[in-house]
């Protein structure tokens, strides 16, 4: 008998699944296992999901399980492919202690930081770009870094005058990675300077700053 798709709680914190959206309400796909236990329902695969709804009813819309577990309200789980051997139920009290490590850096719990020595070529070329760009990061430090059991997360920790557009534009430096796992992480955090914990901080020092690209001078003879 095969394992539950998710093994591990990262595993399914960090996965991005498929969710019904009834077309009529809007409301998500649902059960009641137990009574008064309400359940939202989601999928691994697109025909797993069809076979349990009636599509023409439905809209499968994929999202990350870190989305879906911040807006649950509380007594609220979530089953993973339902009625399947290898289904998971993830219970309303196993959503709730998943809610602190939504946060970046969860407080009171361990964290190791290391260097990010996957992140190279045409992708960080476009993260050095946004310190020379209408983005005006000025500073930027690029970290790898465990919390707890986590398995890698890389960080892009940026100081700026106006954090949206320079979150915006090292998103998009990184749009291009459609799987974290080709810069050897599980997931990428960007974020501000002022979010990273000074213990962090510390550890990172100067060792992982990010260089800004070198400015091309004219040559006179």
């Amino acid at each position: 008998m095969s394992g539950p798709v998710f093994a591990t709680r990262w595993d399914f914190l960090l996965a991005t699944v498929l969710i019904g959206v009834d077309r009529s309400t809007g409301v998500y796909s649902g059960s009641e296992t137990v009574p008064g236990q309400q359940m939202v329902c989601v999928w691994t695969r697109r025909e797993i999901a069809e076979e349990a709804l009636h599509v023409e009813s439905w809209d499968l819309r994929p999202i990350e399980v870190r989305d879906l577990v911040a807006m649950l309200p509380p007594g609220i789980g979530v089953v993973v492919d339902p009625e399947r051997p290898s289904g998971m139920t993830a219970s309303a009290a196993y959503v709730s202690a998943l809610r602190p490590l939504l946060d970046p850096f969860p407080p009171d719990v361990a964290i190791l930081v290391g260097s990010w020595d996957e992140l190279a070529g045409d992708v960080l070329d476009a993260v050095r770009a946004t310190m020379s760009g209408p983005a005006a990061v000025r500073d930027l430090v690029a970290f790898t870094y465990r919390v707890d059991d986590s398995p890698p997360l890389g960080c892009l920790a940026f100081a700026a005058d106006d954090p949206a557009p320079a979150t915006a534009a090292l998103r998009a430096a990184t749009a291009s990675v459609v799987d974290p796992g080709a810069l050897g992480v599980a997931a990428i955090r960007i974020v501000p300077t002022g979010v990273v914990p000074a213990e962090v901080l510390t550890a990172v020092g100067d060792t992982f700053r990010v260089a800004p690209p070198r400015r091309r001078g004219r040559w006179r003879r």
